[in-house]
């Protein structure tokens, strides 16, 4: 929301197609909705729910408008998966899953829901990346992970080079051989990661620096 002096264009009292600046706000606020309740499809055990576009391993996903349909007489969690697929039960959120709404249905109709979402949730991407015997540079999906792990047997220290924009990310050198990645952008410096560990590490604009040691 705006402050006490609005940035987005408000509807006055006296205007004329007060829908036209409606829609286009509810347009631009839309990545807010996502997983939301689509009252439109949303009647009697019939739950609708409003797509939108999440971040699944990197990629942007566009993840359609659907329906579920709600068991009666039962308390219902409906969750979505890191790749954006809703689903529900009957039991509780399921760990790993991402909790949308905890709905109450009766005999036929909905009596109550409780909205756990996240706005526009950027789910947690991991690259799971086998690479060959080379410098490798990651794409802006690749990058767009919150994790990365690579695979592969070196001969030789390689590096990774990252954009450099600010981001932080886990890294997780798999590889055999022996050998570190050196984590690094165009420019700048960067930090070797030895082979079979983990570190935190981040881009600050001009370098990537280390979050904490290997381990």
């Amino acid at each position: 929301m705006s402050n006490s002096t609005a940035t987005f264009d408000a509807i006055t009292q006296a205007q004329a197609g007060k829908e036209v600046t409606a829609n286009a706000f509810f347009d631009a606020a839309s990545p807010a909705t996502t997983f939301g309740r689509r009252q439109s499809t949303t009647s009697g055990l019939t739950w609708g729910y409003y797509g939108g576009t999440i971040s699944v391993d990197g990629v942007l996903t566009q993840i359609a408008n659907g329906t579920l349909a709600l068991t009666a007489s039962l308390t219902n969690y409906v969750e979505t998966t890191r790749a954006g697929v809703v689903s529900k039960n009957t039991t509780g959120f399921t760990a790993g899953s991402i909790p949308l709404y905890q709905i109450v249905a009766g005999a036929s109709t909905i009596t109550s829901y409780t909205d756990y979402r996240l706005q526009a949730p950027q789910i947690t991407g991991l690259l799971a990346k086998a690479m060959t015997d080379a410098n490798t540079t990651l794409t802006a999906a690749e990058a767009r992970n919150n994790i990365l792990q690579f695979t592969g047997t070196l001969t030789a220290q390689r590096n990774i080079v990252v954009p450099l924009p600010t981001q932080q990310w886990t890294v997780f050198n798999n590889t055999t051989g022996g050998f570190g990645l050196q984590f690094i952008g165009a420019t700048g410096t960067g930090i070797v990661v030895a082979a079979g560990k983990r570190a935190i590490l981040y881009a600050d604009g001009t370098n990537v620096v280390r979050v904490t040691a290997d381990v």
